[in-house]
C-alpha cells in the first residue's frame, strides 16, 4: 500500500535495479553458476603439464645414468674379453699339461720321491759365495807374496784374478759333475738288474773296459752320464787349490815346528771348496725342478686366472648397479609425473564428493578442440596427456645393455677356462685330478 506523506504525495516501496541497470558507464555482468566440466578439465591440463615439466627435469640425470651405464657396460665386456683371449693363448692347460704329466712320471717313485731335494736350492748359493770368497782371497794372497808386491802396485791388486778363475772353474766342474752324477746315480739305482761286480771286474771297468755291454734308455729317460770330463776337471781345479795351500803352507813362519801337518793344513783348505761341490752335487736334481717349475706354472695360472675371474665379476657388478640405478632413475621420474596427476585427480574427486557431484572422470583428457568453430584441421586431433615417450631413449638404453647379456657371455667364458683346467693329458689319453675350479662369482 502506499504511504501518505505530509504534502499529500504519494510514495511507493524500493524494487530492485534490473539485470541492466548500468553502473558508472559499465554493464553488470550477469551472475552464472561455473561449468564444473571445464573447471576439472583445466586442473587437469595443468597438472598434466606438471607432469611432462617434472619428466623433462629428469632427462639430466637420465643421461647421466644411462651413460654410466654404457661405459660400465664396455668395461665390464672388455673384462669378458680378457678371460676370452686368456682361454685362447691356453696358458692354463698347457700348466695343466705339465702338472699332470709330472705327476704321471713320478707316480711309481715310492719311498723315495725323485722330486724331493736333499737340500734347499738356495743353500747352493750360500756355500758357493762363501767358498768363491775364500777361494779368491787365498789365491790372491799366495799370488802376492810370490811376487813379493804391496798394495802401492798394480799386480797385487791383479792377484786376485786367478782366484776368480778358480772360483768360477769349480762352480762350473761342480755343476757338470754333479749333472752326470745324478745321471748315474739314477740309472744305476733305479735299473731293473744289476751284474757281478768284483775288484777285477771294478779295475777292469774303470781303466779299460768303461762299457761291458750296450745299454739302451727310453725317449724320456735322463742322457746318458759321463763321468771321465767333470771329474777330471774338478780334480784338477782342486789339484790346483791344494798346491797354492801347500805353497802357503811352506812359507808360513809358524810351519817351521809343524812341517809334518802341512798335508793337514791343504785338506783343512782344500775342503771348504771340496763341500761346495758335494753340496752342488746333492741339491741337483732336475725331477724337482720340473716339478718346482710346473707347480709354480699352474700357480701363476692360477692367480692370473683368479685376478682376470675377479675383475670381470667386479666389471659386472659395477655394470649391473649401474644398470639398476638406471631403471630406478626411469621408474622414479614415470612414477614422479604420475603422481603428480593422480594427486590433482584425487583434489577433483574430493571436490566432487563435497558438491555431491557425479560423472565420470576420464585421463587423457579427450574432445578438447583448439580450432575455431568452422574451421577444418587435416592433422589428428592431439589428446592432452603424459609425454611418456620422453623416457623411450634411457629404455632402450637399458634394453641394449642388459646385464643378462653380459652375464651369459662371462659364464660361457668361465665355462671354458675351466674345462682347459680338466684337460686330459696328450700321451696316456686318460683325465689327470684338476686343481681346484673357479667357480662363477
Amino acid at each position: 500500500m502506499d504511504d501518505l506523506v505530509s504534502n499529500g504525495q504519494r510514495w511507493q516501496t524500493p524494487v530492485p535495479c534490473p539485470a541492466t541497470t548500468v553502473l558508472l558507464g559499465n554493464p553488470a555482468l550477469p551472475s552464472a553458476e561455473p561449468r564444473l566440466r571445464d573447471v576439472e578439465a583445466a586442473a587437469l591440463l595443468r597438472a598434466l603439464g606438471n607432469g611432462n615439466a617434472a619428466l623433462l627435469a629428469a632427462q639430466s640425470g637420465l643421461e647421466a645414468a644411462s651413460s654410466r651405464v654404457v661405459n660400465r657396460y664396455h668395461a665390464a665386456h672388455h673384462a669378458i674379453d680378457d678371460v676370452n683371449r686368456y682361454v685362447a693363448r691356453e696358458q692354463v692347460s698347457e700348466a695343466r699339461r705339465a702338472e699332470y704329466e709330472v705327476a704321471r712320471l713320478h707316480a711309481d717313485d715310492g719311498p723315495e720321491n725323485l722330486r724331493r731335494r736333499v737340500l734347499p736350492k738356495w743353500m747352493i748359493w750360500v756355500v758357493l759365495t762363501l767358498a768363491a770368497i775364500f777361494d779368491v782371497a787365498f789365491v790372491g794372497n799366495v799370488v802376492q807374496r810370490i811376487f813379493a808386491v804391496g798394495p802401492d802396485h798394480i799386480v797385487y791388486w791383479l792377484a786376485y784374478l786367478p782366484g776368480v778363475g778358480l772360483a768360477l772353474c769349480l762352480l762350473t766342474a761342480g755343476h757338470n759333475l754333479a749333472e752326470h752324477l745324478f745321471r748315474y746315480r739314477i740309472r744305476a739305482t733305479r735299473a731293473p738288474r744289476r751284474g757281478r761286480l768284483n775288484p777285477w771286474l771294478l779295475l777292469r771297468k774303470v781303466f779299460w773296459d768303461w762299457r761291458p755291454q750296450e745299454q739302451s734308455r727310453q725317449d724320456r729317460d735322463l742322457p746318458w752320464d759321463r763321468l771321465a770330463g767333470p771329474v777330471a776337471v774338478a780334480g784338477l781345479a782342486l789339484g790346483v787349490l791344494a798346491a797354492g795351500a801347500y805353497v802357503r803352507a811352506v812359507q808360513a813362519d809358524s810351519f817351521s815346528g809343524l812341517g809334518s801337518f802341512r798335508f793337514v793344513f791343504v785338506g783343512i783348505l782344500v775342503l771348504l771348496s771340496l763341500s761346495a761341490v758335494a753340496v752342488k752335487v746333492l741339491s741337483h736334481n732336475p725331477y724337482a725342478d720340473s716339478a718346482d717349475e710346473a707347480r709354480r706354472g699352474m700357480a701363476e695360472v692360477q692367480k692370473r686366472s683368479n685376478r682376470l675371474r675377479s675383475d670381470a665379476s667386479a666389471r659386472l657388478v659395477e655394470h649391473s648397479s649401474a644398470w639398476s640405478a638406471l631403471q630406478s632413475a626411469i621408474l622414479s621420474a614415470e612414477i614422479g609425473a604420475l603422481r603428480i596427476v593422480e594427486d590433482e585427480c584425487a583434489r577433483i574427486l574430493d571436490e566432487r564428493g563435497r558438491r555431491g557431484a557425479d560423472g565420470s572422470l576420464r585421463l587423457p583428457l579427450s574432445a578438447l578442440a583448439w580450432l575455431e568453430r568452422g574451421e577444418e584441421s587435416t592433422e589428428p586431433e592431439a589428446v592432452p596427456g603424459l609425454r611418456l615417450d620422453i623416457l623411450q631413449n634411457a629404455r632402450d638404453i637399458a634394453d641394449r645393455h642388459d646385464p643378462r647379456t653380459l652375464r651369459a657371455t662371462y659364464l660361457v667364458a668361465l665355462a671354458a677356462l675351466n674345462r682347459q683346467l680338466r684337460l686330459t693329458g696328450p700321451a696316456t689319453g686318460q683325465e689327470g685330478r684338476p686343481p681346484t675350479i673357479i667357480e662363477a662369482a
